[in-house]
């Protein structure tokens, strides 16, 4: 299978890139699949000098399993990069809305790499450096942990998102830039710094999860798709990906400058499908919503500063658990399940001050009573799977 023609200046073909897709289990160990597409994409040795700072760069947008990095991926490409003789360094933040020393720490990130002997940096506490741009000029604060890196190893979980319409390979560089600068390129050339930015790290690798097929990045529905991709091309994978999930790659902004391209390995069955856009007038709606929350949050913090008010704008007309009619047994044993200890037993409540930066929904997770807890919002997730089907993403 190939796509998109690419000509360079000269008006000559550029030979096609490769996108390497693998049939594996969506709730299967990935891991030997990960190992055969290492080693399909040259493996890692002479990709960096002895001794250098490899940067493992997962998504953690939210304390949420399916959309997140499987933490025993990153463990296997640490290895595989430690036995190249480069010391891995697993770097990330989480989204915009959610805490991310919250997040690692639902998700068990740093127990779990420490035990390994692999270190972790929360990238919010490591110092970040402005630069510019070269394929659009755009100043921005990046992590100097990605400075230092001689190579970037990009593991994304590809799935649908209400603003971009899809995050995978290339849209998971955007956790390398700082907070503020995350929330001003929301309000001016998102789309434009999504690409530059992935382009700033020509030579980096890419890994895709495709196993579970995710609608949204946070608080959705989770069904099983089935694949894992990797490729030297970011924008390549995601164009194959984009297809995987539904979706028309040709209506994402973002994935401009495509090069022509082969698929080795698994095809989805009814490949030649038809292709949402995601323009409907609801879609269309939420896009306008959550990016109006960004610009009303770049307003506020240029005129009066202070903490963001996105996670209390997600929190009011996003998702959110409520408590429903429960048991006071079951309401006991809720309040145990909660990680951050949201749930208020006398109150019979869930306290959003504690829970809005979290949302991690282990409460609906472990519900066993009917309506013990609800999700609340303007556009809460249809579960495909049973009542306990968990939401899995935000934007």
């Amino acid at each position: 299978m190939s796509a998109r023609g690419h000509v360079t200046d000269a008006g000559a073909a550029t030979p096609p890139v490769t996108v390497f897709s693998r049939r594996v289990e969506p709730d299967g160990d990935a891991t030997p699949v990960l190992s055969e597409l290492v080693d399909a994409l040259g493996g890692f040795e002479g990709c960096f000098s002895a001794g250098a700072k490899v940067l493992i760069k997962p998504n953690f947008v939210a304390p949420f399993p399916a959309a997140t990095t499987d933490l025993a991926i990153i463990a296997a490409v640490a290895e595989r990069i430690r036995a190249a003789g480069g010391v891995p360094v697993v770097g990330e933040s989480s989204g915009y809305e959610f805490a991310a020393n919250s997040t690692h720490e639902v998700l068990g990130v740093r127990p779990y790499l420490a035990e390994r002997g692999i270190e972790f940096v929360n990238l919010d506490e490591y110092p970040y450096e402005e630069v510019t741009l070269e394929a659009s000029g755009q100043r921005v604060e990046l992590t100097r942990l990605a400075l230092e890196s001689e190579l970037v190893v990009n593991l994304p979980v590809l799935k649908g998102h209400t603003i971009t319409k899809v995050t995978g390979a290339v849209k998971n560089f955007f956790g390398l830039l700082s907070r503020d600068s995350r929330r001003r390129l929301h309000v001016s050339g998102l789309h434009e710094s999504i690409g530059a930015l992935a382009r700033h790290f020509p030579t980096a690798l890419h890994f895709a999860d495709a196993r579970n097929l995710l609608i949204r990045a946070v608080f959705s529905d989770v069904r099983p798709l089935g694949f894992f991709l990797a490729a030297e091309d970011p924008f390549a994978l995601d164009h194959f990906g984009s297809k995987l999930l539904g979706i028309d790659p040709d209506s994402v902004v973002h994935l401009t400058g495509v090069p022509d391209y082969r698929v080795d390995g698994a095809l989805p069955e009814g490949a030649e499908a038809e292709l949402s856009r995601r323009d409907a007038p609801r879609d269309r709606l939420h896009r306008a919503m959550y990016s109006a929350f960004y610009l009303v949050d770049e307003v506020k913090s240029r005129s009066v500063g202070g903490e963001s008010i996105i996670p209390h704008l997600h929190w009011n007309l996003g998702v959110h658990p409520e408590l429903g009619d429960l048991s006071d047994a079951e309401l006991e044993r809720l309040a145990g399940v909660c990680p951050v200890g949201a749930i208020d037993i006398s109150q019979r409540r869930i306290i959003a001050e504690k829970c809005m930066p979290v949302r991690c929904m282990a409460c609906l997770r472990a519900a066993s009573e009917p309506d013990a807890v609800r999700l609340k919002g303007l556009n809460p997730p249809k579960p495909t799977a049973g009542p306990k089907s968990a939401p899995e993403d935000a934007e």
